[in-house]
C-alpha cells in the first residue's frame, strides 16, 4: 500500500471548534503581516504567501457562515420595529395630551382634541404591550378611526402632522418586520459550518507546512522565519476534552452523537455545539 505525505497526513492539529479556528487561523495571518514588514525583501517566500492567501479566503467563508443570522436577524427587526412604533404612540399621546391641557381660551379647537384623545388613548398605551401582531391590530384599529373621523385635519390644524405622518410610517414598518403586510423572505440553505471549518482546518495544515519546510539551516534567517510563522499554532492551548471525548483502548473515537463526526486517526473533531446551527 502506497503511503501519502501530503500536509493533511503529515500535520496534527489541536482539537478546534470553528470559532477556535477562526481564532487560530486569524492569529496566524496576523502573525505573517507582522512578519512580513519585518522583512527585508517585500514579500514572504512565494509558497507561503500563496499557502497564506488559501488560508485567508478559507477564513472569510467560515466568518460568513458562523455569524449570526436567519431567525436572530428577524426577531432583532421585529424589536427595533416594536419599539419604534411603541415610541411614536408615545409621541403622539404626549402631544395631544398637551393640547388637551391648555384652556378653552387657549385652544378653539379644543373639541377636537378630546374626542381626538377619547377616540385613540381612552386605554392609553395599554394596547402598545399586547403580543405583536394583536399590537399590529390595534395600532391599524387606530388609525383607521384617525382617518375615519378625519381627525388628520385635527393634526394638521394644531401643527402635528409630522406625529402623524411618524405614525403612519413606524405602522407600516412594523407591519413589514412582522411579514404582515409583506411576505416572509425565503429562508437561505443551511450554512455549512462544518465543511468551512474542515476547509480552514486543511488551510492551517498547508500553512503549517509550508512554514515548516522553508526552515534551511544553509539558509540565514529561514529557521527564524519559520518559527515565527508557526509560533501561533505551536503554542496553542488545546482546551480540555469533554467526558465522552477520549479515545478507547483501540485509539478509535467514541460514537457520535446527532450531528457530531467521529474522529479518525490524525483528524480533529469540531465541537458541533460550538457551532450555530
Amino acid at each position: 500500500m502506497a503511503r501519502s505525505f501530503t500536509s493533511q497526513d503529515l500535520i496534527a492539529l489541536p482539537r478546534l471548534s470553528s470559532a477556535e479556528a477562526v481564532v487560530l487561523a486569524t492569529q496566524l495571518l496576523t502573525t505573517a503581516d507582522v512578519r512580513q514588514k519585518e522583512l527585508k525583501q517585500r514579500e514572504l517566500p512565494p509558497s507561503i504567501r500563496r499557502s497564506k492567501g488559501r488560508l485567508e479566503a478559507a477564513l472569510r467563508t467560515l466568518e460568513a457562515v458562523t455569524r449570526p443570522q436567519g431567525a436572530a436577524a428577524g426577531t432583532k427587526s421585529k424589536v427595533i420595529a416594536d419599539r419604534a412604533v411603541d415610541n411614536a404612540w408615545s409621541a403622539a399621546l404626549d402631544w395631544v395630551s398637551a393640547w388637551c391641557k391648555l384652556p378653552p381660551e387657549r385652544n378653539p379647537h379644543r373639541e377636537e382634541v378630546l374626542q381626538l384623545h377619547e377616540l385613540v388613548f381612552k386605554d392609553r398605551l395599554n394596547f402598545t404591550k399586547l403580543p405583536y401582531k394583536v399590537q399590529w391590530k390595534e395600532s391599524k384599529d387606530r388609525l383607521d378611526a384617525i382617518a375615519a373621523g378625519r381627525h388628520d385635519k385635527t393634526f394638521k390644524k394644531l401643527g402635528g402632522e409630522v406625529f402623524l405622518t411618524h405614525l403612519q410610517e413606524a405602522h407600516e414598518a412594523y407591519g413589514r418586520a412582522l411579514h404582515i403586510t409583506a411576505p416572509k423572505p425565503e429562508e437561505a440553505p443551511a450554512a455549512d459550518v462544518r465543511g468551512a471549518l474542515q476547509a480552514v482546518l486543511a488551510a492551517i495544515r498547508d500553512y503549517a507546512t509550508r512554514a515548516a519546510a522553508h526552515a534551511d539551516p544553509d539558509e540565514p534567517g529561514s529557521e527564524a522565519l519559520s518559527a515565527a510563522l508557526l509560533e501561533p499554532l505551536a503554542t496553542w492551548e488545546s482546551r480540555p476534552a469533554a467526558p465522552g471525548d477520549e479515545a478507547s483502548a483501540e485509539g478509535e473515537a467514541e460514537p457520535a452523537g446527532p450531528g457530531e463526526a467521529t474522529q479518525a486517526p490524525g483528524e480533529e473533531l469540531a465541537d458541533p455545539a460550538a457551532d450555530p446551527a
